[in-house]
């Protein structure tokens, strides 16, 4: 492992992520936000100010002792994750500065929560805050959505010749599909798909009558599949109209961003037999379908119950958390059908978060293949997905993520109720922090937060966020003591 290469390459990346400050720095001189400075400027653009430079600072000294060079497998596993770490650190300063949440662990549980997507929240929501620090809240929430690291891969000319290590090493999914031969313009056209629907998004938004404020917080969190809200009540404080047009494009961000740029290039019919596809769409309407039925008796209707199941079937399979009822005062049956869709999750290559349903799709076919071959030990029975048989080497990385999937949530949910949740409250909370989630069942239902949990509770769950976010493997793989014995640069270009 060289280090320096890793330091380089980590300043390089936080050099750029710092010049996202310019929007919420933007915001605040646009509303001209009080408290003033002087009596002439807001004092939060100059905090955003300061902290363009500071980050910049820190990402050219970081290059400076570093070696910004190309980089191995192992080296881009450290790169991907610490780059993480060091970014939601970095992003909780905002925060901490500008008093909206003066405390270092709450600022980095916000922090990560945005970051990963989970959308975990320690904020009451009868405060008023400033613009300028929510959108910044909900910006880190859109960049973590795809990825900063693939933004970076699709911007920079550094990363041209080992993008495609930190991609693997940070894209959600068991594999990574290539829509150019290059790896910088697969890149670039995941992020203009992701731009594309977010330009959609804001437009319907502003045009069913929310602000340019709103349209733009929501359109931020809805395609990150992150779900902060600016309002208390969170989407159910806006029109139906609104919740239509969000449950759509919830669902948009949890397919594959690659079956969609194949559906824009005339290619509808690929994604429409992927098995993914119509797994997750399968999964969607049986579980929105079941849940209208469960809750239908306690509401105003057809209409609205169809409304509420479907938003929140949605909001949760997604992984983004949005909410416009209390879901934790429905039927039992109700509930648990959502915590199960906190472990289902969105599609490989999406911005959801979970298990993903490729890999749900993998482990029940190899279930049945078990199943054909009691009493037939000999025979041999390929595990196949679109017609094309799986890898046993991938099938094996499969079921490994699922154990360490189950094993995390297990050892979660034991330490998170050492520190004083209640069962129902602590497994749901490690499900919704693993699974980037964000709301939970009981203490951290749809209507509460997480500001109760003690610091190490509220840190357990940073771990977690980071590790889901990863995808586990690439988290635990910088625990892996082989990661950082002296090789030879012969024998780390032979792969060995």
């Amino acid at each position: 492992m060289r280090w320096r290469v890793v330091m380089g390459n980590i300043g390089t990346i936080v050099k750029f992520f710092s010049f996202s400050m310019f929007i919420p720095l933007l915001a605040s001189l646009i509303y001209w936000e009080k408290p003033l400075m002087l009596g002439i400027y807001p004092r939060n653009a100059f905090i955003f100010l300061f902290l363009i430079l500071f980050s910049i600072s820190i990402g050219l000294l970081l290059e400076r002792l570093g070696m910004p060079y190309d980089f191995y497998d192992q080296e881009a596993f450290a790169i991907v994750s610490l780059s993480w770490v060091i970014i939601a650190l970095v992003s909780t300063l905002p925060f901490i500065m500008s008093g909206m949440i003066p405390n270092f662990i709450d600022a980095f549980f916000e922090s990560m929560s945005g970051l990963t997507t989970t959308g975990a929240t320690i904020l009451d929501f009868g405060s008023d805050y400033p613009r300028s620090i929510m959108l910044w809240r909900a910006l880190i929430q859109w960049l973590g959505g795809m990825g900063v690291i693939v933004l970076s891969v699709a911007v920079l000319a550094k990363f041209t010749r080992g993008g495609i290590k930190l991609l693997k090493a940070e894209s959600p999914g068991p594999s990574l599909t290539r829509l150019k031969p290059r790896i910088t313009h697969t890149a670039k056209v995941m992020w203009l798909v992701y731009c594309g629907f977010s330009l959609a998004e804001f437009t319907a938004l502003y045009f069913c009558g929310l602000s340019c404020y709103d349209a733009l917080y929501h359109t931020f969190t809805t395609m990150a599949t992150g779900g902060f809200s600016s309002r208390a009540d969170s989407v159910g404080a806006f029109s139906p109209l609104v919740q239509w047009v969000i449950t759509f494009f919830m669902l948009v961000a949890g397919v594959n961003f690659a079956l969609i740029y194949f559906a824009f290039r005339g290619r509808v019919r690929e994604m429409l037999k992927d098995a993914e596809f119509r797994f997750y769409m399968g999964v969607f309407a049986v579980s929105a379908l079941i849940i209208f039925i469960l809750i239908y008796e306690s509401q105003k209707g057809v209409f609205h119950t169809a409304r509420l199941s479907a938003f929140q079937s949605a909001s949760i399979l997604t992984t983004t958390g949005f909410g416009t009822a209390d879901f934790d005062i429905w039927p039992e049956s109700a509930r648990f059908i959502l915590l199960l869709l906190m472990f289902i999750g969105g599609c490989a290559g999406s911005t959801g978060g979970g298990i993903k349903n490729i890999r749900i799709v993998i482990i029940l076919k190899v279930m049945w293949r078990k199943f054909r071959k009691l009493g037939r030990d000999r025979r041999v029975i390929p595990v196949k997905v679109a017609g094309n048989p799986v890898p046993e080497g991938l099938l094996e990385n499969i079921t490994l993520f699922f154990l360490l999937y189950i094993l995390f949530f297990i050892t979660g949910t034991g330490l998170i109720v050492a520190f004083g949740l209640d069962i129902v409250s602590g497994a749901s909370a490690v499900a919704a922090s693993l699974g980037n989630v964000g709301p939970g069942l009981g203490m951290v239902g749809p209507i509460k937060n997480y500001a109760f949990i003690s610091p190490w509770g509220k840190l357990l769950l940073v771990l977690l966020m980071w590790a889901g976010r990863l995808e586990i493997f690439t988290a635990v793989a910088i625990f892996n003591p082989g990661l950082y014995e002296k090789r030879s640069v012969s024998r780390m270009l032979r792969g060995r």
